[in-house]
């Protein structure tokens, strides 16, 4: 009996192991991992134009721009402030052809002082050569956190349901957007977002951590101004089940750039992350 139980017990670790070892999206957590492990070594710059894929977009102000021209203007500072990061949720397309990871940064000084904190989230896609680079790289800033730890572990997005919208292109993903924009005019942040919501939403904005839980995110968008979405760029999975899209916005004075994560579940496309970039005034000189 205590050998049965040993058998059962092996086996069933096993299977948690081997489940963990095939989520499709360890292989962006792990390549954000050598992203930020390449920023920390060699700086930002040889980071970000060494994973950049050739349209890959930052954003700067609200705007956004070519990642490796961005980065190929800037001066190397390799003994400059460094960007720390870490992936603390991934998501990925069941082919494995599109993901995105998400976690909190830090800018740090030479003499190790953290002067800015947020929160990345980076889009990546598989290339023809296998490798992964990211489309879409976009950030907001937030106080420092209560706990200034990199996370060391993963959260994973839940499974999505395989479809073939896939064949349709970015031209579908960015018909979402506009439907968004169609049903919060029709009717309201609240009610509209509340329709459209993924099992894991997530929303960023600029100035504050992410916002994860239903009531968080229904209490945020209640006191927005109602948002206009015009996407410009986009992707989808062959598998038809992950798809992104990226833009400009508005909401009453607040202009800027935007990009959702969607996703394919059991009652239809949801919307799994929102990142706003909002333009900023120049300071006062």
């Amino acid at each position: 009996m205590r050998t049965l139980r040993l058998l059962v017990a092996a086996s069933l670790l096993l299977t948690v192991a081997t489940a963990h070892a095939q989520h499709p999206a360890d292989a962006f957590v792990a390549a954000e991992r050598a992203f930020a492990r390449l920023g920390a070594e060699a700086g930002a710059k040889a980071a970000f134009l060494a994973n950049a894929a050739d349209s890959g977009l930052v954003f700067n102000n609200g705007k956004p721009v070519l990642a490796r021209q961005a980065w190929a203007s800037r001066p190397d500072q390799p003994d400059g402030p460094k960007i720390i990061w870490a992936p603390a949720f991934a998501d990925a397309s069941q082919v494995g052809d599109l993901g995105y990871t998400t976690g909190p940064f830090w800018v740090q000084t030479p003499t190790g002082q953290r002067v800015a904190h947020g929160q990345f989230f980076t889009v990546w896609r598989r290339q023809p050569d296998g490798t992964l680079k990211f489309l879409a790289d976009m950030g907001v800033t937030h106080p420092a956190p209560t706990a200034e730890v990199m996370p060391t572990e993963v959260s994973f997005g839940s499974s999505g349901q395989l479809g073939s919208d896939g064949k349709l292109g970015t031209l579908f993903v960015r018909r979402l957007d506009e439907q968004l924009t169609k049903t919060i005019a029709r009717r309201g942040m609240a009610k509209a977002y509340a329709e459209v919501a993924g099992r894991q939403l997530r929303l960023h904005r600029d100035g504050q951590v992410p916002f994860t839980s239903p009531t968080a995110i229904q209490q945020l968008v209640q006191a927005e101004k109602p948002l206009q979405f015009q996407p410009t760029s986009g992707a989808i999975a062959r598998s038809g089940d992950l798809g992104y899209t990226c833009g400009s916005y508005q909401g009453g004075s607040e202009q800027g750039s935007y990009l959702h994560v969607w996703k394919h579940e059991t009652k239809g496309w949801r919307l799994a992350a929102e990142v706003l970039n909002p333009t900023r005034p120049p300071k006062p000189q």
